[in-house]
């Protein structure tokens, strides 16, 4: 049924990654849109894998360029961070358990998934919380009338590990190279909206411009 409704309805498809701080600063630029396009264009959200499966505890080096990175993306967007788990010793950067957050809060409370996307991204981003916990990730998903052991049941199973996996597979198939990407899906036809962060006025604008392309007059 999903299919169908991808191909007979056109949709904004995002991709994305709640730990990527581009996605973060974008998240203002994008709910914008969204809201604009509500009862128009259906949405979909795809996570990306920035990060994901990464083992090993984050080094000097990359600690500073990250820094270097996040201070860029904060007077971008205006965006607050807070860099007090950039210190941490142990800090591991692996985005998969944030995804996999996400695809499982679509299954348990769909039209929560973007906002928990975007409370993932405020509680690594803004609160410096370690999101690659499962307890932390467990924590947020409360708040969307979900509860904690239901949430972790589900995002310890192999199911939502390979719905994860999906996403992934999606995101390469998509060509998205860069996070965030917007997609304009209609029909068969898809539209590159934005690769990157992009402000509210040029993304419409390019929306805009996909829409008269696919129905022109």
């Amino acid at each position: 049924m999903e299919q169908y409704d991808l191909l007979d309805v056109p949709h904004l498809i995002y991709v994305m990654d709640p730990m990527c701080s581009w996605c973060y600063g974008f998240a203002p630029q994008l709910e914008r849109l969204k809201q604009e396009q509500e009862g128009k264009l259906n949405f979909k959200l795809v996570v990306g894998g920035l990060r994901p499966g990464t083992t090993e505890v984050m080094n000097e080096q990359m600690r500073k360029t990250l820094q270097q990175h996040w201070e860029e993306v904060q007077k971008a967007t205006e965006q607050p961070f807070n860099f007090e788990l950039l210190a941490r010793p142990d800090f591991v950067y692996d985005t998969e358990p944030a995804c996999r957050a996400v695809v499982t809060i679509r299954y348990l409370n769909p039209k929560a998934e973007l906002q928990v996307a975007q409370e993932i991204q405020r509680a690594f981003y803004a609160q410096g919380s370690d999101v690659t916990k499962p307890d932390v990730l467990a924590a947020i998903a409360t708040a969307f009338e979900v509860t904690e052991e239901e949430f972790l049941e589900k995002f310890d199973s192999q199911l939502m590990r390979e719905k994860t996996q999906q996403d992934f597979l999606i995101t390469r198939h998509l060509r998205a190279t860069a996070f965030p990407s917007l997609y304009l899906l209609n029909g068969h036809e898809v539209s590159l909206l934005s690769r990157g962060y992009r402000l509210y006025d040029a993304l419409n604008s390019k929306l805009q411009e996909a829409l008269r392309h696919v129905n022109p007059g």
